[in-house]
């Protein structure tokens, strides 16, 4: 029996929580599931959104953590070629397709802070 049973969060902190929330929803196509703060501290705000079985999060306004240890964060698309048009044609800057192992497509990424993430699709 594993222990680990599977990813559940990714968490990146940020600095700027508004714009991260609007270039993971607007711009990626994300769904926000929760959003929450601690009153009277704009410093401490959590953003979860759905992606599936791992939820990503942002955990907001925190200069002390920011761009250690960026985690790079693999995003699955059914339709590489759709997906790869939509998120140019929504601002998204995206790298060169390219294929590291036979069937497998990615293209990678950065968010406005500079968090870099990757589009793939085994076809």
């Amino acid at each position: 029996m594993n222990i680990i049973q599977g990813l559940t969060k990714a968490i990146l902190y940020v600095k700027d929580i508004e714009t991260q929330t609007k270039f993971y929803r607007d711009q990626l196509g994300l769904t926000v599931k929760s959003r929450k703060s601690i009153e009277g501290r704009s410093d401490k705000q959590w953003v979860e959104f759905a992606t599936g079985e791992c939820t990503l999060v942002l955990h907001g306004n925190m200069e002390t953590q920011h761009g250690k240890d960026r985690p790079k964060l693999a995003f699955h698309v059914n339709d590489f070629d759709n997906a790869y048009k939509t998120l140019i044609e929504n601002g998204v800057h995206l790298g060169a397709v390219r294929s590291p192992s036979g069937g497998l497509k990615i293209a990678e990424g950065a968010d406005p802070e500079g968090n870099p993430f990757t589009i793939d699709c085994e076809e």
